[in-house]
């Protein structure tokens, strides 16, 4: 059922609702949205990114404007789907909030968790992530690791976008039987 209040520009519908907005999915049983600045919200929304080849679930997703939007009690994974109800992915990020500006190509995830194999590892209270195949400068995802040699260690590599045909990765290593060890690499693109 699609509903439209011309006066104040609203839609309402339910059903098996779907929006296709270039190439970005949403798909959901309720959908309100003013259609002139695309703000609203999707109740119990599925999604499909184009750019990232990213999918996931949410309780809610608001349309802030036409670049920007709040998803909350959100998953988000790049796993390609099988088929069957069973299935779960490999990996998938948890969060609280996700928020995506479509307009500066980024998107935040606050409040996460990120599971592997459903087992969580690793609680992120704040990440930033680049919505598009353009690079961005930040913390990459830390190494853990355990042998007879080094004993416990963790690293945490930082990724630096220098220029379009520059980067370089440092990447500081915490070893409890030898210390601290810094490596780095860097890139020139050509």
């Amino acid at each position: 059922r699609l509903e439209y209040h011309q006066p104040d520009d609203q839609a309402r519908a339910r059903g098996q609702v779907r929006v296709n907005r270039a190439g970005n999915v949403y798909e959901g049983p309720l959908l309100e949205l003013k259609l002139e600045s695309f703000e609203g919200f999707f109740s119990q929304p599925r999604y499909y990114f184009r750019n990232n080849d990213a999918h996931g679930e949410a309780a809610r997703l608001d349309f802030l404007d036409e670049h920007r939007t709040v998803i909350r009690q959100a998953t988000l994974t790049t796993c390609t789907r099988q088929p069957g109800p069973g299935w779960l992915p490999d990996w998938i990020l948890r969060a609280s909030t996700l928020r995506l500006d479509n307009e500066e190509e980024v998107g935040t995830a606050e409040g996460a968790v990120l599971s592997f194999m459903q087992v969580p590892i690793l609680p992120i209270p704040y990440l930033s992530f680049p919505l598009t195949e353009q690079r961005k400068s930040g913390l990459l995802p830390p190494t853990p690791g355990l042998d007879d040699v080094n004993g416990v260690e963790l690293a945490l590599p930082y990724y630096w976008n220098i220029a379009p045909n520059r980067d370089a990765t440092l990447t500081p290593t915490l070893m409890s039987k030898r210390g601290i060890n810094l490596a780095s690499e860097f890139r020139y693109l050509e």
